[in-house]
């Protein structure tokens, strides 16, 4: 992004202002946090205006090498449908800030980009991003683009309208009810020519160790775990959590869905940890426990920790003393 920006007179120290990074960026293992790229996109666009289509010229630059093991992956995949089946199931690894999805309606493959979590002054650009960065990467795996029969975006018509044409041969129905590329579903059974087995099981593998360890470390899901219990003796509710991360409730339960959990099954794996430490001590009766765990009774607490272990506590804590 930044280089782009500087196609347009902005310096690097422009478009970092206020985001805490340096001007030096080449460090290929450091990590940027997603509020501060989207602070980067939003000092770009409100220096460029609304007349530069900037998301599409950005997304154009994004090659599938640039985004590690996920873009080996795909480069890797023998035919187009494993392609889509690698690409949805490690989407997390990309660099999009929207939901992805895929549906298949009238023969054709549609791409779906939910945008409702993103900021609304950047959902259009980061939309617009990712459609370009798409028709790239077919330009990578297929040797040219993958002509769209469909072209659908929820923003309003913006001024580079024409760049779309330009770039995807068909102009968009803007105002749409959501944001979506159409392709023939045909391509699903092209084999491909970079097509690798031995590729697509080593990279899918390290693929599914960096997620892991994403989702355990810097997700959602981690920073959660760290708040429902960041206050001694209580449990924070969802709403207080969503609060301290600074997003809504919404946009933190669709944020943790990404990440294949929820805010109840969090609390119920914290709850399960600390009830497991409490049984193990004769000093502290089942009721305490319940009381501590936040349970308004004890048969609630009961209940619940027969689903988590299969067995009452009383059970559980006699097995404990027998080992």
């Amino acid at each position: 992004m930044i280089r782009v920006a500087a196609e347009h007179g902005l310096s690097p120290e422009r478009c970092l202002e206020g985001t805490g990074l340096a001007t030096h960026l080449e460090d290929p293992t450091e990590e940027i946090q997603g509020r501060q790229e989207l602070m980067v996109l939003r000092n770009i666009l409100r220096a460029v205006g609304p007349q530069v289509a900037f998301g599409l010229i950005c997304g154009a630059r994004y090659h599938l090498s640039t985004h590690g093991m996920w873009g080996f992956a795909l480069l890797s995949s023998p035919t187009g449908r494993k392609l889509l089946e690698l690409s949805q199931r490690y989407f997390e690894l990309s660099y999009s800030f929207n939901r992805h999805s895929v549906v298949f309606e009238d023969g054709q493959i549609k791409l779906l980009y939910d945008d409702s979590d993103n900021p609304e002054d950047l959902r259009a650009a980061l939309v617009e991003r990712d459609m370009a960065a798409a028709r790239t990467f077919s330009r990578d795996v297929f040797g040219s683009p993958i002509p769209p029969r469909s072209l659908h975006l929820r923003a309003p018509r913006p001024a580079y309208a024409d760049a779309f044409v330009d770039m995807f041969g068909i102009m968009p129905r803007f105002n749409a009810d959501r944001n979506s590329i159409g392709i023939d579903a045909a391509w699903l059974d092209v084999a491909l020519p970079q097509g690798d087995e031995l590729g697509v099981s080593v990279s899918e593998a390290a693929c599914r160790n960096q997620l892991e360890k994403r989702e355990a470390i810097a997700g959602v899901a981690g920073r959660v775990r760290a708040q429902i219990v960041s206050k001694h003796g209580e449990f924070l509710s969802m709403n207080a959590v969503a609060a301290v991360l600074g997003m809504s409730t919404r946009t933190l339960r669709n944020q943790l869905y990404r990440e294949r959990t929820s805010y109840r099954a969090l609390l119920d794996e914290l709850r399960a940890k600390l009830a497991d430490e409490l049984l193990s001590s004769q000093h502290v009766s089942v009721e305490e426990i319940a009381a501590r765990l936040g349970y308004s009774d004890t048969s609630s607490f009961i209940v619940a920790f027969k689903r988590w272990r299969g067995v009452s506590p009383r059970s559980y804590r006699k097995e404990l003393t027998r080992r």
